[in-house]
């Protein structure tokens, strides 16, 4: 039996669990822990970092180091895609960081995530994500229509990425990458997506057995 321990709410555990999912990595025990877990970590790999992904009686970090591993693990009878450069959003979405996590940050905890079960796991979070962002919750939430604005703008003008049913429902590494970071801003009501984004969004979801946040967002 092999270990991922994650974080439900962590744009890297996504990507480690959209290949988990994608190629049937069997026996594969998925572990949540709380924010303010730090023990299990050190335990682990010596640091607070996940995901961590423990096999062989070996425990190793970095997302795109488990996810090759994992993907050379799956049973799966389709592989995944080679990256394309044209589709990587990441160069467009770096710039405005600081406005998605204003969005996302004071929003996540809130919406029933095992990572975060605890006050103590959410004031955890609370403490190091206002560090960052230079404000209290209260204020970045105050100011959701400015930060949304620009979001938005950068939406609109992404590089169109291939849908999975135009590749016989295969998904590639571009979607491991890029679902994340836009997985997370579907925490934010009303924050429009370019309807071709929206659907690609809700394929590589159902593909990799994860899930959008529509339905909670707030």
């Amino acid at each position: 039996m092999s270990r991922l321990y994650i974080y439900d709410h962590c744009p890297f555990c996504i990507r480690t669990l959209i290949v988990a999912h994608y190629r049937q990595v069997s026996d594969l025990e998925q572990v949540v822990l709380l924010n303010d877990d730090e023990d299990s970590c050190q335990r682990l790999i010596g640091q607070k970092m996940v995901p961590i992904f423990e096999h062989q009686g070996v425990a190793i970090g970095e997302s795109m180091d488990i996810a090759k591993l994992l993907d050379e693990l799956g049973e799966g009878p389709k592989s995944l895609r080679p990256l394309q450069l044209s589709e990587a959003i990441q160069p467009h979405l770096q710039p405005v960081q600081a406005h998605s996590w204003a969005l996302t940050f004071p929003r996540v905890t809130r919406i029933g995530m095992k990572t975060f079960a605890t006050e103590s796991a959410r004031n955890y979070f609370r403490r190091n994500k206002e560090a960052m962002l230079g404000c209290s919750f209260e204020q970045a939430l105050a100011q959701t229509d400015t930060h949304k604005a620009v979001i938005e703008g950068v939406l609109a003008e992404l590089p169109p990425l291939t849908l999975p049913s135009e590749r016989d429902n295969t998904l590639s590494w571009n979607d491991v990458m890029n679902f994340p970071p836009l997985q997370y801003l579907t925490l934010v009501e009303g924050l429009a997506f370019p309807p071709r984004l929206q659907q690609w969004l809700h394929e590589v979801a159902e593909l990799g057995g994860v899930e959008l946040y529509f339905d909670r967002a707030i």
